[in-house]
């Protein structure tokens, strides 16, 4: 029977794998918007496709945890997501573009729902937090294949290429990884969900109330610090690679930092308290004067989200009165909605304003996150209608 601690690692493993999936694919799209010469609107509207599938996924994702659970949807999703990316930097025409990252975002959903509910019914049965280094090492690996990504670059490697050879590394690490990983217990006060669809409620809207900003500046940084830094200052393609690996690294360092941190000082201190960098980054990025001042934002931009989305997923699991699956499935379908902004808005308001004013358009969005930042805990009235309820009953 495997340790508690070798069961930590298989799940800090798969996170690790899901990473590289997104990564190969997000690594690389900016070759694919110069190859199809697309503008920034149209290239933002083809950007719409991923989260339009991820929001269709995740509608359906819990259900699938309950029928196949976790750890099979971590063994079959990895390869096939990694065969989709390979289809999506392959595109003839940006329409192409927008189906194939549709269809990433569908095997997404379930890779996504699938290793954070495991990470909570680690949780439980542990009773410590785990979460946030999960999300760490997400980030590591997202780190390393975006920084080797610039060397692939470098040497001539297609991202068509890149991408196909991943996905055979998952189709061999994905079994590899959870093989011999026990199959997971839900939480205690779970009990089978009977809904069709896994919805927002209440609780999912307050905790996405604190996740909006560090979504959309998430998303948007993702896939627009390259293209920022390139056309803003000019550098060539390899040096413009290195925006996302800055924005990247803090976010990491942040992650595994996290659960030390939380347990010191709370979530609700942590979560304002980087709200207040986030907002630092945002400034820095948007006036800029330089290539190093920019890098240097934008790794303040990563530091500034790295917790929101491990706390807003923990409290959705912890919080209200539905499975953890069905609560992590939820707050999934409503932060990609919340991603339907960021990028494609952005990439519009570049087009009209410029990529330094339209940055600057999100200034705003690190406060409402300090407001919201109440509805992490327990304490908040997050899940207490319906307790109130049944106890007058």
């Amino acid at each position: 029977m495997p340790s508690h601690k070798s069961s930590a690692a298989r799940v800090m493993g798969a996170f690790v794998l899901h990473a590289l999936t997104v990564a190969t694919l997000i690594s690389r799209l900016p070759e694919v918007q110069a190859s199809l010469a697309l503008s920034e609107g149209a290239f933002g509207l083809a950007l719409l496709g991923t989260p339009t599938g991820v929001v269709t996924g995740s509608l359906l994702a819990a259900r699938m945890v309950d029928r196949y659970g976790p750890r099979r949807l971590v063994i079959y999703g990895m390869p096939i997501s990694g065969g989709i990316a390979a289809l999506a930097l392959w595109p003839v025409n940006g329409v192409m573009l927008a189906l194939m990252l549709f269809a990433f975002g569908l095997s997404f959903a379930s890779c996504n729902v699938a290793v954070n509910v495991e990470a909570d019914r680690f949780e439980a049965a542990e009773g410590r937090r785990i979460m946030s280094r999960c999300h760490g090492w997400w980030a590591v690996g997202f780190l390393v294949l975006t920084l080797a990504t610039a060397g692939l670059i470098r040497a001539g490697v297609t991202p068509v290429q890149q991408a196909m050879t991943m996905t055979l590394l998952l189709a061999i690490l994905a079994p590899l990884i959870m093989h011999g990983h026990p199959v997971s217990l839900p939480r205690k006060k779970e009990t089978s969900g009977n809904r069709r669809f896994a919805l927002p409620a209440k609780s999912t809207l307050l905790v996405g109330g604190f996740a909006f900003a560090a979504i959309i500046l998430e998303g948007t940084s993702r896939n627009w610090a390259v293209i920022y830094v390139r056309d803003v200052f000019g550098p060539v393609e390899w040096v413009a690679a290195m925006a996302l690996p800055a924005f990247v690294a803090t976010q990491t360092l942040g992650r595994f930092a996290g659960d030390t941190l939380v347990e010191r000082f709370g979530d609700v201190a942590v979560a304002r308290a980087l709200s207040i960098v986030l907002l630092a980054g945002v400034a820095v990025v948007a006036f800029a004067p330089g290539l190093i001042v920019a890098m240097v934002g934008f790794a303040l931009v990563g530091l500034g989200v790295s917790m929101s989305l491990p706390q807003a997923l923990s409290a959705s699991a912890r919080l209200g009165d539905r499975p953890a699956a069905e609560g992590v499935a939820a707050f999934s379908t409503l932060s990609t909605m919340i991603a339907f902004l960021g990028p494609p808005l952005f990439g519009l308001s570049a087009q009209m304003l410029g990529l330094q004013a339209a940055f600057a358009l999100f200034l705003p969005l690190p406060l409402i996150a300090i407001v919201f930042a109440r509805y992490l805990t327990e304490e908040a009235p997050v899940a207490r209608p319906r307790e109130d309820k049944a106890a007058a009953s």
